[in-house]
């Protein structure tokens, strides 16, 4: 194919944008059959419902036989399960990454990211951006959290691995962020953050889910905008962006022949270092071989732009541009398959799939003789979940726990919403209402990253309240929290969560999952 292609073909096929809207928008028609965009990424503001995606998908495709190529389009998008899926309607999401770590197996992983990945299929995606397989061991970590399978990075290769082989017989996987984005109190949506240790601890801990996510096939690796002196030793330099780490460690050393692509380019640690302009033809340089823009049409001009005049001007040879263009083409040829119907989407059986991976993942941390509930007066205190960093995009169909409480048979209990922050109103408010019930439920969501999520349950502890605290997001939190209180941790917080939480408090379930993070 490189030999019958203009450069700005081929430079096209080494680019992966996104767009707004839920149709084709003129830029990306553009795109694909003049410049020959080899993908496109979704995130919720693409999406309506399943019946909508897959239409577009195939819109998308259809223009995709009209570009120089005739290549098929890489569609990806981040449905990494949790609070981090961009399709939720009518659609069986998976749990988070942390909640199959709390189950701990590597069937019911490989199983449950089997079904999320023929759904995908199924609605004309090929590629997801999952799993996951950096090691959060860092309880500050204001990005990864939930999203990894916890601390253990042995637990993290071995589930990461069964994730790959669930998701690749329907779509390619890609294993993220390399070299690792987990022991960072950084966003690097945000910031650019630094990874100090030595390189024995990197080949132990951060590198070792990658090792095992290499030996099973992964069909691709993202990048992360973070800076590993150990590997790179130019001062502030992020992996995206380093030779040494994409093509020294990673081609060389690591042995992946896959595709490797970035990060989006418009996240701050590379926007505002480096700029979309330089930063899109370093990482060709360093062994990239897509660049993932996500949002702005100029700036996706931009590196488009700036890869064809590194070429024509010879800081980047054609053969260069030929390495990844020939890794795309076989990447590309080993998705053909056929699409399944859409009914498989949502079906029944995929949701007891889902349903018995939250169930064997709900851990019972603390118990304070208080459970089940059984007909008391019992107040739910939840927060009103929103996007708490950049890659969760929109929370949407998210639930409430009350709502299950009730449709599983508990008739006496009440409500009452908080802030995240949960604001001195707040506290008044709940600290007046819980007087007149038996017991509180709170919902919290790290509450060691939201102090006062943590106050108001000590507070409610302290006035002599029967309570409750369910976990909606990593245990770090416990830290924080009184030690005289049940504790059931769920990590995530949506519907087919919450129904199965409510069977637990009220003794029509057990959970049976183990941490699989330290608290403190």
């Amino acid at each position: 194919m490189s030999r019958m292609l203009s450069l700005e073909a081929k430079i096209g096929q080494l680019l992966m944008f996104g767009f707004t809207g839920t149709s084709v928008s003129p830029h990306m028609k553009e795109y694909i059959v003049k410049h020959n965009l080899g993908g496109i990424i979704h995130f919720s503001r693409n999406v309506e419902n399943p019946r909508q995606l897959a239409e577009l998908n195939e819109e998308f495709q259809d223009l995709a036989k009209l570009s120089p190529s005739g290549s098929e389009l890489l569609i990806t998008i981040d449905q990494e399960g949790g609070t981090v899926a961009r399709i939720t309607t009518g659609v069986t999401v998976l749990p988070s990454a942390m909640a199959l770590g709390a189950a701990d197996s590597e069937e019911l992983t490989e199983k449950a990211c089997g079904v999320a990945g023929l759904e995908l299929r199924a609605m004309g995606i090929n590629m997801n951006l999952a799993p996951v397989v950096d090691v959060n061991n860092n309880p500050l970590n204001p990005v990864i959290g939930v999203r990894s399978f916890g601390e253990d990075p042995e637990r993290v290769a071995k589930l990461g691995a069964a994730a790959i082989r669930g998701y690749q017989r329907h779509v390619a996987a890609v294993a993220k962020h390399f070299p690792g984005h987990g022991d960072t109190d950084l966003d690097s949506h945000l910031a650019l953050p630094v990874i100090p240790h030595d390189r024995q601890r990197l080949d132990k801990v951060e590198l070792r889910p990658f090792k095992e996510a290499i030996a099973q096939g992964v069909a691709a690796i993202m990048t992360a905008h973070v800076v590993f002196p150990a590997i790179e030793t130019t001062p502030g330099l992020p992996s995206t962006l380093s030779y040494q780490v994409l093509t020294k460690l990673l081609r060389e050393e690591m042995g992946f022949d896959g595709l490797v692509m970035t990060d989006c380019m418009e996240m701050a640690a590379v926007k505002d270092t480096y700029g979309i302009v330089e930063a899109s033809i370093m990482a060709i340089e360093a062994g990239a071989d897509i660049v993932l823009v996500s949002h702005t049409e100029k700036l996706q001009n931009d590196a488009f732009e700036a890869l064809v005049a590194a070429v024509r001007s010879g800081r980047i040879t054609e053969e260069r541009i030929d390495e990844s263009l020939a890794r795309i083409q076989k990447a590309k040829e080993a998705l053909n398959q056929e699409q399944p119907e859409l009914a498989v989407v949502g079906s029944p059986g995929h949701i007891e799939v889902i349903r018995d991976a939250i169930r064997q993942s709900l851990t019972l941390v603390r118990s304070k003789d208080n459970l089940p509930l059984q007909g008391e007066r019992v107040l739910v205190v939840e927060p009103l979940r929103q996007a708490t960093n950049i890659a969760e995009d929109v929370l949407m169909d998210m639930g409430t726990l009350t709502l299950s409480l009730r449709a599983n048979g508990l008739d006496s209990v009440a409500d009452c919403s908080v802030e995240m922050g949960v604001s001195a109103e707040d506290h008044s408010k709940v600290l007046s209402q819980a007087q007149a019930y038996d017991k509180v439920v709170v919902v919290t969501a790290d509450a060691h990253r939201h102090p006062g999520q943590a106050r108001l349950v000590h507070e409610l502890v302290q006035g002599g309240g029967d309570i409750i605290v369910v976990g909606s997001g990593t245990p770090y939190e416990l830290a924080e929290l009184p030690a005289d209180i049940t504790y059931l941790a769920s990590y995530g917080s949506r519907p087919l969560v919450w129904d199965e939480v409510a069977k637990v408090l009220l003794g029509k379930e057990r959970a049976s999952g183990k941490l699989p993070v330290s608290p403190a």
